[in-house]
């Protein structure tokens, strides 16, 4: 599961130094129940061995401007971590939801090394982008900072408890794997409605206010009533 969600290869790596494997350090952090704030703080501002998630796949040749490995990670960390599908958003405005170009760019340019010329539809629009958070309520990325400052800053906000969709997106996928469907359909999409968003409130604080500890959220759903009810039909 955790493999498939972080675009983890367990059998090879690829080539350009991108796409390293984090398997050994996955493993160790499922094996030793890290809290999962500090989980994703590691995978965010990379750690020994969990860099592969944020390095992406350096692709052969001439990549798309939708798939260089900045936007990877801007991609993998929304849809992830927040619920978030940004990937139209990585090519022009979204047609499905309301983010935007430039929104999108500001996050990727938090991984870049040099502010990053925005694209619409692969061609250049002449701006470039500043780096930003998309929910600039909950923290501020300073653009003049260097790279590795940046990606620690967003890694901060990210699993501040000020931002309560971590959470939310976490125990809404571990309700999805147990029940066979999410709180909040598709996974992925974690704007559309829940159809209880009393329970998933309440299963994210209780995430939080138990150090995040996923094993304690497992249990909690495991044990429940609700869990233990009858199936029927669809």
């Amino acid at each position: 599961f955790w493999s498939d969600c972080l675009r983890n290869s367990m059998s090879r790596s690829y080539h350009g130094g991108g796409g390293k494997q984090i398997t050994n350090w996955l493993k160790t952090s499922l094996a030793e129940n890290k809290p999962y704030d500090q989980f994703v703080r590691e995978l965010i501002n990379p750690v020994g061995g969990s860099d592969g998630f944020i390095k992406g796949v350096a692709w052969r040749g001439t990549v798309n401007a939708s798939q260089v490995t900045e936007m990877q990670a801007a991609q993998n960390v929304a849809q992830v971590f927040l619920g978030l599908n940004i990937k139209c958003a990585s090519c022009h405005d979204s047609f499905i939801n309301d983010w935007t170009l430039k929104q999108t760019y500001s996050l990727a340019s938090i991984f870049a090394d040099q502010p990053m010329d925005i694209h619409r539809c692969n061609k250049p629009i002449g701006e470039k982008a500043a780096p930003a958070f998309l929910y600039p309520e909950l923290g501020a990325i300073d653009p003049s900072a260097p790279r590795a400052e940046r990606v620690k800053q967003l890694s901060e906000i990210m699993t501040s408890p000020k931002n309560g969709r971590l959470a939310r997106t976490a125990v809404n996928r571990l309700w999805a794997i147990f029940f066979g469907r999410g709180l909040v359909e598709p996974v992925d999409e974690m704007d559309n409605p829940a159809w209880n968003q009393d329970l998933l409130d309440w299963l994210a604080v209780d995430l939080v206010t138990n150090s995040y500890d996923l094993k304690h959220t497992m249990q909690m759903i495991l044990t429940s009533q609700a869990y233990q009810r009858a199936s029927v039909p669809y």
